[in-house]
């Protein structure tokens, strides 16, 4: 199931009370989930003066989502650098990200960026550029062209990839596989995955792939900061009402899954349980932990990783 209605999205507000498992830290401040996309194409170009992008915003704010970054290829914009559609923002209930899809060496979103970035020679130094930018640099489409494990974990600094992309949808599988050797490697790192509709300016692309940010405020510090922390969760049409995490276990309540499976290292499956809501007791030989929610209709949620400590 598809979520098209903005009215269905204040979606169940969960007041987490331990720690949100996709990696916040104790808080009794006061957070919420925001609904927002971050690979997300126009016609507006170096070549095409017409600025769609304020339409294609408000496709995604009638589809109940709240934040959207417009992430044009960066060499499509070499000339007007522009990087920033504030235009589109109708604040306090709808935002516009600044960033960029990094797309001359090896495809990926530099997401909360402060300034144009280009002429990047691979894809560390488009990572590092990202970084030096005050930005969130996430990997698109990992299956294409393809990036290996070994690869991921030499590129320093990044920390996020795209486990679902609207675009390519087959590949996530393969991605999920690397997703778990790099959070399974002795010398891989915690990793974050998101999911995204990597709209090219269509309507009917909306609602593919979305993440959902657990956030004190509507305000483009405080999402780019959550996105960055790993304080969201991904998904194509699954919803959770609660989610917690304690020493000893992790609960997970959905609103419309079926089956929720928890997952190990190596991608191994820890337990899988029929229903909306499942508690798993996290055992010492652990590495990690993360939970993936589905649905009969083919809907998926992913969290972030737990390492267990």
């Amino acid at each position: 199931m598809k979520i098209a209605n903005s009215k269905l999205l204040p979606i169940l507000i969960a007041i987490l009370t331990g720690i949100l498992a996709c990696g916040s830290e104790n808080s009794k401040e006061r957070r919420h989930w925001y609904r927002g996309n971050t690979h997300t194409h126009a016609r507006f170009s170096d070549e095409n003066d017409t600025n769609d992008v304020p339409k294609i915003a408000g496709w995604y704010k009638e589809a109940g989502y709240d934040f959207l970054l417009l992430s044009e290829h960066n060499d499509h914009v070499a000339k007007k650098q522009v990087f920033c559609h504030n235009e589109a923002a109708d604040p306090p209930n709808f935002i516009m990200l600044c960033g960029l899809e990094l797309s001359e060496i090896r495809h990926h979103t530099a997401l909360g960026i402060d300034r144009y970035i280009g002429d990047e020679t691979s894809l560390q130094d488009g990572v590092n550029k990202t970084l030096a930018a005050g930005g969130v640099p996430i990997l698109n489409h990992p299956q294409d062209p393809v990036v290996t494990a070994k690869k991921f974990m030499a590129t320093q600094g990044l920390n996020h990839l795209e486990v679902y992309n609207g675009g390519r949808p087959e590949d996530t599988p393969a991605t999920e596989m690397l997703w778990d050797s790099v959070l399974s490697s002795p010398a891989g790192r915690l990793v974050y995955a998101v999911a995204s509709d990597d709209n090219h300016y269509r309507q009917a692309n909306v609602g593919r792939g979305w993440i959902m940010v657990n956030s004190p405020a509507l305000t483009n510090d405080d999402i780019e900061e959550n996105i960055r922390r790993g304080n969201f969760y991904a998904s194509t049409g699954i919803i959770l009402n609660d989610y917690q995490v304690s020493k000893r276990s992790i609960t997970v309540n959905s609103d419309n899954g079926n089956t929720i499976t928890f997952i190990g290292k190596n991608g191994i499956v820890l337990n899988k349980v029929s229903g909306g809501k499942a508690n798993y007791k996290v055992k010492r030989n652990d590495l990690y932990v993360r939970v993936k929610i589905t649905n009969s209709d083919g809907d998926a949620a992913w969290t972030q990783p737990v390492f267990v400590k």
